[in-house]
């Protein structure tokens, strides 16, 4: 996509693509949930295990999680944060270009989702 002379001494790209690289959309991490009051609701299997409404497995904030291990991944399966990354089971705070801190479920919405996790229009 981009030259060779364009790419820093790292090999990485040029601004502002370089910022846009590591954005990820936070629908794709988080179970398909019944909502309650703005928060999710999560069931349980008998075994103590949360699930979404597939029965897909997640974390007690509701992110897809890879069993045993902690890390989440988005609805594919890929994995999207290393456990070391996380705060808890959640992710950090996060912050807007002007440094105000804020936590990615107070802004990104509640969606009803399709068996594959896409969002229905």
């Amino acid at each position: 996509m981009f030259p060779a002379e364009d790419l820093d001494e790292r090999g990485e790209i040029p601004a502002p693509f370089c910022i846009e690289k590591y954005n990820f959309n936070p629908h794709n991490l988080m179970g398909d949930f019944d909502y309650q009051d703005g928060k999710i609701v999560l069931m349980k299997t008998s075994q103590g295990f949360y699930i979404d409404k597939k029965a897909r497995r997640v974390n007690s904030h509701g992110w897809y999680t890879i069993p045993n291990q902690g890390h989440i991944v988005d609805k594919d399966g890929r994995k999207k944060f290393d456990k070391r990354q996380l705060s808890g089971e959640d992710l950090h705070k996060l912050f807007n270009y002007s440094g105000k801190r804020f936590d990615i479920k107070d802004v990104m919405g509640q969606f009803d989702k399709d068996a594959n996790g896409n969002i229905q229009p």
